[in-house]
């Protein structure tokens, strides 16, 4: 039994060095949620993000205080088997959209091999004071950046106007890709979305009676494109995407990852 001790005394430091680990990742990650909601960029992403951690943070915080208590204990123990469930299934979904992260550049540059006309569809995101938000901003680089590679390549921008914006996001996207150099007969508007599923499904339309090609790259934020992407397929359109390097954004990223999740299950489930 003596010899034990030494061993004990180990498995006990690294237990706690183990929790103590956990609770700075989930301190770090409570943080984005709440400073992205600071933004006033409040939705329910981040709203499930901040009780999901908070709530690690206290069931880790408080498990060695209350194991001794079995009623505690075991309601301790039940609610950390089910926030576990709940990372095996973002786990799983995000392994979807990781998916689409590692391969759509390259069947970008697949589809455009060859010459063949394409369309770019920017989706939609928030317009602040009439100028693109920081996201907006990075998925029009990334969109300029490829419609000035391929010449023969045309643009749906999407978006329609939210309330709290003075222009739609189409407009938006208009104003700034032709004040850098995109011609405007190459662009086309799609104002009246809402959402992902409604701008793909508008942009087809607008493909179909422009005669536009149906191989399409979607342009939207890493997180984004295996959604969009999907949308797109729904649609009966040849889609590829591809996304900004999300480093301007970085902070903001958990939020929009855990809605994407939300979002994504609701396609699976109840679309």
């Amino acid at each position: 039994m003596e010899n034990d001790k030494p061993r004990n005394k180990i498995i006990t430091a690294l237990t706690w060095v183990l929790r103590a680990a956990l609770i700075l990742v989930c301190a770090g990650l409570l943080y984005t949620f709440i400073y992205t909601m600071s933004l006033g960029q409040v939705n329910h992403g981040n709203i499930i993000g901040c009780i999901y951690f908070g709530g690690v943070i206290l069931l880790i915080g408080i498990y060695p205080f209350i194991r001794k208590k079995k009623p505690l204990r075991i309601a301790v123990l039940i609610c950390g088997g089910l926030a576990a469930l709940t990372a095996v299934f973002f786990a799983v979904i995000s392994a979807f959209i990781l998916s689409e992260m590692n391969h759509g550049e390259d069947s970008a540059l697949a589809v455009s091999a060859d010459g063949t006309p394409q369309t770019v569809i920017v989706l939609g995101c928030m317009v602040l004071d009439g100028e693109p938000s920081p996201m907006l901003g990075i998925r029009l680089q990334k969109a300029e950046e490829y419609l000035k590679a391929h010449p023969s390549a045309v643009c749906i921008v999407t978006g329609g106007k939210g309330s709290n914006e003075e222009i739609s996001e189409a407009e938006c996207m208009f104003r700034v890709l032709t004040r850098n150099g995109i011609a405007a007969d190459r662009i086309y508007k799609e104002d009246r979305s809402v959402d992902t599923t409604q701008n793909l499904r508008f942009s087809t339309e607008i493909i179909e009676t422009e005669g536009l090609p149906k191989d399409v790259v979607v342009v939207s934020e890493c997180y984004h494109i295996y959604r969009g992407v999907r949308q797109a397929k729904l649609n009966g359109l040849n889609a590829c995407g591809i996304y900004p390097d999300p480093a301007p954004v970085l902070i903001t990223m958990p939020s929009y990852w855990v809605r994407e999740i939300f979002a994504l299950s609701r396609d699976f489930f109840f679309a």
